[in-house]
């Protein structure tokens, strides 16, 4: 009895301790448990099921879970209205800057800063870009009912040339009003559409006689109608280097820009400065964002893990597959600078030309 006696405080002794091991080895769990598991982040589309930013933000929630640590759930939440404003204003001024909310947008929520000035309800310069897509927009004609095969003939077009767009402020139906001013075609505009399946709609119907769509549209939307002959494409708008040329995108080499199939004289004056400032945007036409405020190391996972997912070849393969372009992308601080590099030109090279968007917008 007294050797069990002694042994008590032993035991006593090493249940103690074990207890005391496992709860630190609960409390040093706990510390390591990434941030992100067991949560849901939400991506923000500020357009409608079935376009472009819907159907790569669907692609994102699907393969990036895979490269984040605790593999959250990630959701796709479409909040449309005023051309994608209603939901960057939300992301970046209503949503709580923890790393859960984010947003995948093209250029407005940018461009709306010198375009739509009083919609925006937040500092462009302020948020965080994670990744970012080139795109070169092109600009379709009814072939058919225009009877325009080059762009000489838009000179020579038989009455108004009638423009299809979505808001009266948005790059897309601006630019191909301003094409037209530029070459000096008579025209009216009609804007109010949704998206590219709408504007096809009324370009077939003969509502309108051209739009633009995005290069990711080129495949699926154009080139089967430019081998029938329903639908031709002069020109399109390239991307703006540093130098001011324009190139040509590698995804559609053939097709000129602009400022290739312009004349020379008309390449002048506010409205010439203010092609180029429509053009800025199309180093970033796809983004994905933060707000500010969103702590670093977040903001250095997302960014690691959208890297990583950009170069996982299943995800490769659909991307080309359902929008018609490579996933090629540029990740964090490059994507970042490539946005503020335009926004700093917006800013201070040519506003001239963004004074003369804003009263396009209000014809």
């Amino acid at each position: 009895m007294k050797r069990a006696s002694c042994q008590l405080p032993v035991i006593h002794a090493v249940l103690g301790l074990a207890l005391v091991v496992a709860h630190s080895g609960q409390i040093a769990s706990a510390q390591e448990q990434p941030f992100y598991a067991g949560k849901t982040i939400r991506i923000i589309a500020g357009f409608a099921a079935g376009g472009t930013i819907d159907l790569r933000a669907r692609l994102i929630a699907r393969y990036l879970p895979k490269w984040l640590a605790g593999n959250p759930t990630i959701v796709v939440q479409n909040m449309t209205g005023a051309g994608g404003q209603i939901a960057a204003n939300y992301v970046f001024g209503v949503a709580t800057p923890d790393g859960l909310t984010m947003l995948h947008s093209p250029t407005g929520p940018v461009m709306n800063t010198f375009l739509q000035p009083e919609s925006v309800k937040y500092d462009v310069r302020r948020m965080s870009v994670l990744w970012v897509q080139e795109d070169s927009w092109l600009t379709a004609f009814n072939a058919k009912a225009t009877k325009i095969k080059r762009a000489e003939d838009i000179l020579r077009a038989p009455g108004k040339l009638r423009i299809g767009g979505s808001g009266a402020s948005s790059p897309r139906s601006l630019r191909p009003k301003l094409a037209l001013e530029l070459f000096g075609v008579d025209h009216t505009w009609v804007t109010g559409y949704r998206g590219s399946a709408d504007l096809l709609v009324a370009l077939e119907r003969g509502e309108i006689h051209l739009f633009e769509e995005p290069m990711a549209g080129y495949k699926p939307i154009i080139q089967p109608r430019e081998k029938d002959g329903t639908i031709v494409v002069l020109w399109q708008t390239g991307i703006l280097t540093l130098e001011e040329t324009f190139k040509r995108s590698e995804f559609i080499p053939d097709i000129p820009t602009l400022d290739e199939v312009l004349p020379k004289e008309k390449k002048a004056g506010p409205a010439w400065e203010g092609w180029k400032a429509l053009v800025v945007p199309q180093a970033f036409q796809g983004m994905v964002s933060l707000p500010a405020g969103v702590p670093p190391d977040r903001i250095a996972i997302l960014t690691r893990a959208l890297e990583m997912m950009t170069q996982d070849p299943p995800y490769r393969e659909e991307h080309q597959k359902v929008l018609g372009q490579p996933a090629d992308a540029l990740f964090g601080e490059s994507a970042d600078r490539v946005v503020k590099t335009a926004v700093k030109r917006l800013f201070e090279d040519y506003q001239g030309g963004v004074r003369y968007l804003r009263e396009l917008a209000k014809k």
